[in-house]
This record gives structure tokens, sequence and C-alpha cells, in this order.
């Protein structure tokens, strides 16, 4: 229902965004995933959004909001993320 992920430390370019999938049984399509970032970002330009919920995975995706040019995301960034259960009417 919560816990921890750290992402590997490839480079991620400034103005570029990655998703990946995280399976967990707890989660269904009707359910919050929330996530914050505990450590890892760059200047304060390093974003991460539950961009799709299923039944038993959720997509995060990373965002560099460096400008061109700019700093890359390079190292490990450790999320923290607790799913809401929906409530059927």
């Amino acid at each position: 229902m919560c816990g921890t992920i750290t992402t590997h430390n490839a480079s991620l370019a400034a103005e570029a965004s990655a998703v990946f999938t995280v399976t967990n049984s707890f989660v269904e399509i009707g359910d919050v995933v929330v996530i914050s970032q505990r450590s890892g970002k760059v200047a304060l330009n390093t974003q991460v959004e539950v961009t799709a919920v299923a039944n038993g995975s959720f997509d995060i995706t990373v965002i560099n909001n460096n400008v061109a040019a700019g700093t890359a995301e390079t190292g490990a960034i450790v999320l923290n993320f607790a799913v809401i259960k929906a409530v059927t009417v």
C-alpha cells in the first residue's frame, strides 16, 4: 500500500522524460497513487508524476525540467508512494 522506490542512476538529459512501470498487486484501476520525491533532485527541476494506474501496476514519469543544454539528472532518485483505495459508490 506504500513504499519507497529507488531509480537507477542513468543520465536523463535536460528537457527529457522517462516512464517506468511499478508492479504492485494492491493497486486497482480506480485507486489514487500519490508520489513524492525524497531525494535526488537537480536544482529543484526534477519532477515525478503518476501518469497511469491499472490493475496491478502504475506508471511513473520522471521529467528533467532543466532548460536545453542545462543540467542532466544523473543520480538515483528516491521516491515515496502511497496507494489511496477508491471507494465504489
